[in-house]
């Protein structure tokens, strides 16, 4: 209970000037508590009902009624707060979905075009592949072409060779000695302009691939015979024995009527003279002067 009412409850003793400093109540409320004398009881009431808001109770009533002020208070604050907050957050929410969705986009298009780009690489793959094959096939068919090439030109370069040989041959057959020369049987004859002795026409044949001419037969005795030339042939005496240039056997001859008539010479000569009228006995030794002579050379086929 207040302190009002236990000062009053002997007597119901109240001082007015107090009571009226007890209270705490506007004056428009309690303009006429000086028109009445309440009773004690009505005293002890009222004192009551004025100092509420002394008691611990109501007291804590006050804190709670300002803790919901400072709660709601919070609250709106706290509600605005997160009003624009989440509007805020709202904006950012849509801003990034909006990136999301762009993005997510972008993502779907890179795939496309890396599906494609795949695809292109594989079927790229396939035509290398199928080139490279084909170089292949193209580069074997290129050396067995290239082989065959060869073995052409090898047939080309042998068939050059044998018509080179025929050609020689004809020409040969056609005309086998050179200008100058004379063609009877297998042999070609070269009658000097110039006279010399046998020894010096002997290497003058030499150089010119031949040797001083030997009567192998009738039919060559009366061609050399026909030059109508006095000419020496390949025919001498050394130490008293007749004998041909290069070994050849000295058998069938063709002396004139009377030789050999040099009998004591240890080194003589024979010449076919055209003094004689027989082809046939033309031969004639004597000393080895100069002379007309002539070479013998094989023809080559």
């Amino acid at each position: 209970m207040s302190e009002g009412v236990y000062e009053n409850s002997d007597g119901y003793k109240d001082d007015e000037p107090d009571a009226m400093k007890n209270t705490d109540i506007d004056g428009q409320l309690y303009g006429n508590v000086r028109a009445f004398i309440p009773s004690p009881r009505d005293r002890v009431v009222a004192s009551v009902h004025v100092q509420w808001w002394k008691r611990p109770s109501g007291i804590a009533a006050v804190c709670l009624g300002l803790l919901c002020v400072l709660l709601l208070a919070g609250i709106i604050g706290l509600s605005v707060y997160y009003g624009v907050i989440g509007h805020r957050d709202s904006t950012e929410r849509d801003q990034l979905q909006a990136s999301y969705s762009l993005l997510t986009n972008e993502r779907d298009q890179l795939q496309t075009s890396y599906n494609n780009t795949i695809e292109e690489r594989d079927q790229l793959q396939t035509s290398y592949s199928l080139l490279t094959n084909k170089r292949e096939q193209l580069q074997t068919s290129y050396n067995k072409v290239t082989e065959e090439r060869d073995q052409l030109q090898t047939s080309y370069n042998s068939m050059t060779e044998e018509r080179d040989q025929l050609q020689t041959r004809v020409r040969f057959y056609e005309k086998p000695c050179l200008s100058g020369w004379w063609k009877f049987g297998t042999s070609c004859y070269y009658v000097s302009s110039t006279m010399n002795t046998a020894g010096a026409g002997q290497k003058e044949c030499r150089t010119m691939g031949g040797e001083v001419v030997v009567i192998n037969s009738r039919e060559e005795q009366i061609f050399i015979h026909g030059f109508k030339k006095n000419v020496w042939i390949g025919t001498y005496k050394k130490d008293g024995i007749w004998q041909w240039v290069g070994n050849t056997p000295f058998t069938t001859t063709y002396w004139m009527e009377g030789e050999p008539n040099n009998l004591n010479d240890k080194v003589a000569c024979v010449e076919i003279s055209q003094t004689a009228t027989d082809p046939l006995k033309s031969w004639k030794d004597g000393p080895c002067v100069e002379q007309h002579w002539v070479c013998e050379k094989p023809i080559k086929l």
